[in-house]
């Protein structure tokens, strides 16, 4: 297939619960161009968009949507779901920001999957990826994120050497690691923004107010 240019914001469009949370519903409408993934296709219909590519095995999708004018990419590779089939082949079309929309309700075993696929490509290009709680971020570099006074951060490290430094934060860090999983949970954020600075990947979850 062609390579096509693509506008910017990209949304990556999943086959979750649609989104219900009012944060997400406005971020939708500043998104340019949709890619969907499998019946992810249906649910943004019924919101009200059309999609732009539609990827996927197609095993879920309902057939009469697929005649809306959209650019229809079957991905075939069985040994990789959906998300990470077309995070795949977002990058070789060039696409270089992702946010993911419809990927992390359902069973628990496919969110924690698409949180690791999500770190695996975060070194290949920018995402973030929207829930109907939180937004959550994968990074490996010093980072600023927007917030709210007493807006709820966690951080999660993958590894227990990871070095973190925090400003914004009530409970800061300066240099040192998270000293158990739990450490990061439930920070709170001072101000209009914060910013981490980790020497290792690193999830950053801002959750909503």
């Amino acid at each position: 297939m062609q390579k096509m240019k693509y506008e910017s914001p990209n949304a990556l469009f999943g086959n979750g619960p649609s989104p219900t949370h009012p944060i997400i519903k406005d971020r939708l409408k500043s998104i340019n161009t949709f890619f969907c993934v499998d019946g992810g296709a249906d649910k943004l219909i019924t919101m009200g968009y059309t999609p732009d590519v539609i990827l996927g095995d197609l095993d879920s999708i309902s057939k009469k949507k697929m005649i809306c004018n959209s650019t229809v990419v079957y991905l075939e590779d069985q040994s990789k779901n959906d998300l990470e089939k077309s995070i795949s082949w977002c990058l070789n079309q060039g696409v270089d920001e992702l946010e993911l929309f419809g990927f992390s309700n359902g069973r628990d075993d496919h969110h924690l999957a698409n949180l690791f696929i999500m770190k695996d490509y975060s070194n290949k290009l920018k995402m973030k990826m929207y829930t109907d709680r939180s937004l959550i971020f994968c990074i490996n570099e010093h980072s600023t994120f927007s917030s709210k006074a007493n807006q709820i951060i966690s951080i999660f490290t993958f590894n227990k050497k990871t070095i973190i430094t925090t400003t914004g934060l009530k409970y800061a860090l300066k240099n040192s690691p998270l000293t158990s999983p739990s450490q990061g949970i439930s920070n709170l954020a001072t101000g209009s923004s914060f910013s981490v600075t980790p020497s290792d990947w690193t999830f950053i979850i801002i959750n909503y107010m």
